[in-house]
């Protein structure tokens, strides 16, 4: 895998499952949403699995879960079809070999300081 991303964060929301119609079967993706700390600022993405270990790994986790990604940065674009308009997103996606989903424990609460 030449395109690597690696991060860690808080779960923001419980994991979200989607499944697709494909040939001859149904597609799960597994989508979770982290929030990951730089500094003074968190930054937040969309996490999108499509490998069946990792998405095991991550429907046992709930918001608020630390957690450890490693997938591919990736760039979807479609043509909106109400306006016309090219819209797109990026997100890091996991795909089977090529990265991994992992549970660091819960993040602190404030409570709890």
């Amino acid at each position: 895998m030449t395109n690597r991303v690696s991060l860690i964060g808080k779960l923001v929301d419980a994991p979200k499952i989607r499944t697709l119609e494909a040939r001859g079967g149904t597609i799960e993706i597994v989508s979770l949403w982290i929030e990951a700390p730089s500094g003074e600022r968190a930054d937040r993405f969309t996490v999108e699995i499509n490998c069946p270990k990792a998405a095991a790994s991550a429907k046992a986790m709930r918001a608020g879960v630390i957690a450890e990604i490693t997938g591919q940065l990736r760039h979807d674009r479609w043509k909106d079809k109400a306006s016309g308009k090219w819209t797109g997103k990026v997100f890091v996606a996991v795909d089977p070999g090529e990265g991994h989903v992992r549970s660091k424990g819960m993040a602190e609460t404030a409570e709890a300081a």
